[in-house]
């Protein structure tokens, strides 16, 4: 199984008048979180520049938690709506999270974790009709791939799933950060995405990839 196509590209969307005018940042980000026909109610969440409670899926993806609702920065919303079809193209309709927004430090350091700002989300598990539940900390298989082989051989169907997913969330330049059991034992159990603050953004896309 291999990654069929990069995902590596220049933005294919500018974000509507982001780099023109930011006397009203929030609107123009909900706004383009309309666009991706996401609803969302307004928040307020200490630490959070455009705190926005999602209500519906996100590019047809249901992001669920046990213990708190999708509330987090307009801008990681968008990503995530964005990001969508990455999920639905690999069977995925589902997904848990915990920790989107939560009021912490970095660990090991005196540095606010981007959950702090509502930037990032954990996520957990994945669910499809065909292909059950996968968990990050039981499905994903560690060290596959290099800079020019991102898949490597998953010896899995889940783990094939799981990386590829990795893989396009990476390329997609729609994350600063994708952070997944290969980086430290601390994310041993999901996949750690965060995105760009709204007002450093010219485009729903970066033409680098995530740093990972």
């Amino acid at each position: 199984m291999r990654l069929v196509a990069p995902y590596v590209f220049a933005s294919i969307a500018t974000l509507g008048g982001l780099a023109a005018a930011h006397a009203d940042p929030l609107g123009e980000c909900t706004a383009e979180l309309e666009a991706h026909g996401v609803t969302w109610k307004k928040a307020s969440r200490p630490g959070i520049a455009h705190p926005v409670e999602v209500t519906s899926a996100l590019g047809g993806l249901t992001l669920t938690s046990a213990d708190q609702p999708l509330v987090i920065d307009c801008s990681l919303a968008v990503s995530l709506a964005e990001a969508g079809h990455y999920f639905r193209a690999l069977g995925i309709e589902r997904a848990s999270f915990s920790s989107a927004y939560s009021r912490r430090n970095v660990r090991g350091t005196n540095r606010p974790s981007k959950h702090s700002f509502g930037l990032a989300i954990d996520v957990h598990t994945f669910t499809g009709p065909d292909l059950g539940t996968l968990r990050v900390d039981r499905d994903y298989e560690q060290g596959l791939g290099d800079d020019v082989d991102c898949l490597g051989t998953p010896l899995t169907q889940g783990g094939a799933v799981l990386k590829v997913l990795q893989c396009q969330l990476v390329r997609s330049g729609l994350f600063h950060l994708v952070l997944s059991p290969d980086y430290d034992d601390a994310h041993h159990d999901h996949f750690h995405l965060e995105a760009t603050p709204w007002g450093d953004r010219s485009a729903l896309r970066a033409t680098t990839q995530a740093i990972h």
